[in-house]
């Protein structure tokens, strides 16, 4: 067997801090959201979804009822919504299924990992939900 010198040994352990750096995920949660209006007429209740770009559509099988604010831990089945593997943003939004023609939108919008201020991310859209989204390793800190 080889011997391994200390600064072979110190090269190793910096290249793998980096690779495994490049394919860890900042996890993004929902912690809160109200819903102001639903948009499908024929079923009693809703099913809402979050969904980024290129990612797997996230159903949010507790938010059925508006103008209730539901409150998350983000140890759901379902959680995390949403991972940021590096600094780009990514093209998320909130929508509807519709059981007769294409789903129903509630928003579409850039989430970016820099606007998670102390960790938190707050979406608003006027007359369709408010919604919270948590961070913890994309904190902006505010000063």
């Amino acid at each position: 067997m080889r011997n391994i010198t200390p600064s072979l040994l110190l090269v190793f352990c910096i290249i793998l801090g980096l690779v495994s750096g490049m394919f860890s995920s900042k996890s993004v949660i929902l912690s809160s959201i109200e819903i102001f209006k639903t948009h499908e007429w024929l079923s009693p209740q809703p099913v809402i979804y979050f969904h980024c770009q290129g990612e797997n559509k996230i159903i949010l099988p507790d938010v059925k009822e508006k103008n209730f604010v539901y409150k998350f831990k983000g140890i759901e089945s379902w959680q995390p919504i949403a991972g940021f593997p590096d600094k780009k943003c990514k093209r998320c939004g909130l929508y509807e299924l519709d059981r007769l023609k294409s789903d129903d939108v509630f928003d579409e919008w850039e989430l970016c990992p820099d606007e998670f201020l102390e960790g938190n991310y707050v979406h608003y859209k006027q007359k369709e939900f408010n919604a919270t989204f948590a961070c913890t390793e994309c904190m902006t800190r505010v000063e």
